[in-house]
């Protein structure tokens, strides 16, 4: 029998470990970015996330979670579920037992929250099979790709330009969240599937975080008026690990009345000179494969290359009171929310 039960607080180490076990060689997640994952508004480790114990030994054969995302106060929540499984674990019920018990607690999320339904959404690497398999069996249906971009070396950047009566400050921790998480919601808005929402609680304590640095944090503003922002961060820590100096361009957004104006890529260049004069030699982001602002264009033009695809699959939940460990209830070909 599967042995699948709620995370620990003594499973910490354990849960580190498997982080870099599942992304070796690379080095995934620092113990402070692991605390930063667990530390999520509305987000209880011991009935949100599950794990396999391996079979010896204190460590952890795998793990699966389920949080809120997004805004948070939609009427169809956003529930997606992160997942690691140690290569010589992969194989059999294990990845299949700990989706089930995230796809449980999501359906009680969603009779919790009193809602007639949620959408839950899972990523994999294009290559990774034994996911995509998983999930499929269970239900979820592939709905988009998301790519990996990077800019290898910070060399010949482009000045930005920025048109006549923008001012472009770091974002003032204390004083510029509420402002913020509006004209992020407001740039966001009509990004596909819905996810791409802000909370300030969310924004709130990441701002607080030690990746945060406000003077690469960059706020466009028309006035006193939030046009747009180009948000960067560097992890000391992980690339300490890594032994590299990489930025990471994490968004760059413009609201719908200062768009065609040029400030997505004035912000995208300010945003690494930023990063350059900070000491960093690469920068890396995430971008949707089918962006309705064409920003994986604009990032090409900018010295971004794709070096991998990520997919996301997802599917319609229902409520539920019953407990995540319960009898299976999942049928292959649920209803999808793309």
């Amino acid at each position: 029998m599967i042995a699948i039960r709620s995370y620990e607080a003594g499973d910490f180490d354990a849960l580190a470990a498997l982080i870099d076990a599942a992304s070796a060689p690379e080095r995934a997640m620092t113990p402070t970015g692991v605390r930063e994952f667990l530390d999520f508004p509305g987000f209880e480790p011991a009935t949100d996330l599950f794990v396999a114990p391996a079979a010896s030994g204190s460590d952890l054969a795998g793990a699966r979670d389920v949080r809120v995302i997004a805004r948070g106060d939609e009427t169809v929540p956003i529930l997606e579920s992160w997942g690691a499984m140690r290569p010589d674990a992969r194989a059999g019920g294990t990845p299949g037992a700990l989706l089930q018990a995230a796809l449980g607690r999501a359906e009680r999320v969603v009779g919790e929250r009193g809602r007639v339904t949620g959408l839950f959404q899972a990523r994999c690497g294009e290559e990774d099979a034994s996911s995509r398999a998983v999930f499929e069996s269970h239900g979820l249906r592939l709905a988009r790709a998301l790519l990996t971009i990077l800019r290898p070396n910070l060399e010949n950047l482009e000045a930005p330009q920025f048109r006549e009566g923008i001012a472009v400050r770091p974002f003032r921790v204390g004083v510029d969240e509420d402002a913020w998480v509006d004209a992020f919601n407001d740039a966001f808005a009509d990004h596909w599937g819905g996810f791409m929402g802000m909370s300030v609680a969310f924004w709130t304590r990441y701002v607080r975080r030690p990746s945060f640095k406000p003077d690469i944090s960059l706020v466009a503003w028309d006035g006193d008026e939030i046009a747009g922002f180009g948000h960067f961060r560097i992890d000391d820590e992980l690339n300490a690990l890594r032994g590299r100096r990489e930025a990471v361009m994490r968004y760059i957004g413009v609201r719908p009345r200062w768009r065609r104006i040029g400030l997505g890529m004035a912000l995208t260049r300010a945003g690494l000179v930023a990063v350059r004069a900070a000491g960093m030699t690469s920068v890396v982001s995430g971008v949707d494969s089918e962006n309705v602002t064409g920003a994986h264009h604009l990032y090409e033009r900018e010295g971004f290359v794709t070096v991998r695809r990520h997919l996301m699959y997802r599917m319609a939940v229902r409520p539920s009171s019953l407990d995540p460990f319960g009898a299976p209830r999942r049928r292959a070909g649920g209803a999808s929310l793309a």
